[in-house]
């Protein structure tokens, strides 16, 4: 099978290449495009053959198409200070690829969205990845379109991976407000074990909610994490502006940009997604959260 990975050098992609290296499938026939050329030299050693292409602008990485089976669209921008590289990565970056797929005559694709789409705090990246969304539901093109909650695993250095870094630095750990933010996390080789099950048995025009089985609230998921890296590490609770300041302070002492107001908002937002039981639908494990994150804290490379 030719799998076309658009975007498959990120978090999603690292660990669906890990997988897919797991199983019979002929990696030469797994195509990653990335613009991100550190990230591909990471998944190259998978024997995958990678791509360094800007997916919002057509170019050579059109022809790589020709002859695919499936198209697993995980490009996507998660964060920036600014609309347009939303616009670019999740907007347009779709369009040119639903283009090329009927060019190509592909007809499969699966589209990774966000339940960012049916958060009640709509940002800029919500608003895009539901304006992809729309592309691939208008495009005739066979899909099955993902929407799940904050995923998490191994080289995963923006979720549960930024709440670990930023842990291991300091003693005490900062919770906006009251913490009770429920969340709904998802381990990483879930999800991709939920994808391998889809390109068997493909959910023809489906949108699917993919949440985490357990609901779990931030401050308990900070909890289980400063448990998992040991040591005397502590929580402290502080009102919401106070918490978004120093967030701000920290980051540009370090230099970074990595947490933005927006995600602050989002973070604050009480709210649960639609509950799908599809670790039933596609009997498939759920792996729990305290495991996930010992899993992560332990992991190490096996190529």
């Amino acid at each position: 099978m030719k799998i076309i990975l658009p975007g498959g050098a990120g978090f999603v992609g690292r660990n669906l290449v890990r997988m897919l290296y797991s199983t019979n499938q002929t990696m030469s026939e797994v195509i990653v495009l990335d613009i991100n050329q550190s990230n591909l030299e990471y998944v190259k050693k998978y024997g995958v053959r990678a791509v360094n292409a800007d997916l919002s602008k057509q170019g050579d990485w059109n022809h790589e198409f020709e002859n695919a089976d499936i198209v697993i669209n995980l490009a996507a921008q998660l964060s920036s200070p600014n609309h347009e590289p939303f616009h670019k990565n999740n907007v347009l970056a779709t369009k040119n690829i639903i283009e090329t797929m009927k060019k190509a005559d592909v007809q499969r694709i699966v589209h990774f969205s966000s339940a960012a789409v049916l958060s009640l705090w709509q940002d800029d990246y919500a608003r895009t990845k539901a304006e992809g969304e729309k592309l691939v539901k208008a495009s005739g093109l066979d899909y099955c379109i993902l929407q799940p909650s904050i995923m998490y695993g191994p080289t995963d250095e923006t979720n549960i991976g930024y709440l670990i870094n930023f842990a291991q630095k300091i003693p005490v750990f900062p919770i906006p407000g009251h913490g009770k933010w429920p969340r709904q996390p998802l381990y990483i080789d879930d999800v991709c074990r939920l994808i391998l099950r889809i390109i068997e048995d493909f959910p023809h025009n489906q949108t699917l909610s993919i949440n985490g089985q357990e609901v779990i609230y931030f401050k308990d998921m900070v909890k289980i994490v400063l448990q998992e890296l040991g040591g005397l590490k502590f929580r402290v609770f502080l009102p919401i502006r106070l918490f978004s300041t120093l967030m701000m302070i920290y980051q540009g002492i370090k230099g970074v940009n990595e947490f933005t107001q927006d995600q602050v908002r989002a973070l604050t937002t009480v709210e649960t997604f639609p509950e799908y039981p599809w670790w039933d639908t596609f009997d498939l494990p759920v792996t729990s959260f305290q495991h996930g994150v010992r899993t992560m804290l332990t992991y190490k490379e096996m190529v």
